[in-house]
């Protein structure tokens, strides 16, 4: 079976996403299934990754491929059966990152933002940063959300306004940070894009924009300050997550926190209102697989 694109948002809608995320993490949290570190071939000025997750509970493993052309990245996704090998599907993964990657934002601050989180911030108006819009004002109500970009930032908020009717604005960096509940940076900035000063206690902050141990959208000082540090999985952060890596002796590997393990134990969600918590993501094996599989499954109950 080939799955295009189209195929992919002919069937999955936001909450479906966040739904089968929070499945696929507490079945890892659990102890079940097993990932793949993304591994990257270089050269000629491209590039080509790979990743990958085998999900035991649902009895599927798949592979994501993609190359990196001009900054550009165009994803690829075969998903097989645990029980006999078989191929089950093939897919065209570009729609697919769109909608993991949110989703599993939302999965986060579900268990680690306040519960009367009120106020959204977003840093970026590109594919992710709009995804997350979305994934967002579809989960949770908000009185007003904040979007601060290099460029279309009006045209952005103008956007979550009319086809979600939630308050939203375009502003800089200082007011957007003002009395921001969740805090999102989706861009491909290479430096931090705030001081960790501007942030207020009890703030939950998804990091999201990069998988690159040499790039960072937060700074050492927000680290710091945090009170918790929670990764997708710590091998791949470790090698990936520049935010982390760039920050030295900010970030205490030992204590940092994986999300499957947080989802696992609603006593891990957070218990202070009044504490900082980043979120920091490069994409894993386990997203893709899991939303794949549902994608399959949907697909299937139309024959």
């Amino acid at each position: 079976m080939f799955i295009s694109d189209a195929d992919v948002r002919s069937v999955l809608t936001f909450p479906d996403a966040v739904a089968a995320m929070t499945d696929a993490f507490r079945d890892y949290g659990h102890g079940s299934g097993a990932m793949q570190e993304r591994v990257r071939a270089h050269g000629d000025g491209v590039s080509l990754s790979m990743m990958g997750a085998i999900l035991s509970g649902a009895g599927v493993m798949g592979a994501k491929v993609y190359p990196t052309v001009g900054g550009k990245f165009n994803f690829l996704l075969s998903l097989f059966s645990n029980v006999d090998g078989r191929l089950i599907a093939v897919m065209e993964g570009n729609a697919l990152t769109e909608y993991r990657t949110a989703a599993v934002t939302v999965v986060a601050a579900n268990a680690l933002a306040r519960r009367d989180a009120g106020v959204l911030a977003v840093f970026g108006t590109g594919v992710q940063a709009r995804a997350h819009l979305e994934a967002f004002v579809t989960a949770r109500p908000f009185r007003t959300v904040r979007i601060v970009g290099l460029d279309a930032a009006d045209a952005c908020a103008a956007w979550v306004r009319e086809r979600f009717g939630v308050h939203a604005t375009a502003t800089n960096a200082a007011d957007a940070l003002q009395d921001a509940d969740i805090i999102v940076t989706a861009t491909r900035a290479t430096a931090p894009l705030f001081s960790g000063n501007a942030v207020k206690p009890g703030a939950f902050v998804a990091a999201i924009g990069s998988s690159k141990p040499v790039a960072r959208e937060i700074d050492a000082l927000l680290l710091e300050r945090a009170g918790r540090i929670v990764v997708e999985w710590k091998p791949q952060a470790r090698r990936e997550a520049g935010d982390l890596i760039l920050a030295g002796d900010a970030v205490d590997w030992g204590r940092v926190e994986e999300l499957g393990a947080v989802v696992a134990s609603p006593a891990a969600w957070r218990s202070d209102d009044e504490q900082i918590i980043v979120y920091k993501s490069v994409g894993v094996g386990v997203e893709d697989v899991a939303l794949a599989n549902l994608v399959v499954q949907r697909l299937g109950s139309r024959v």
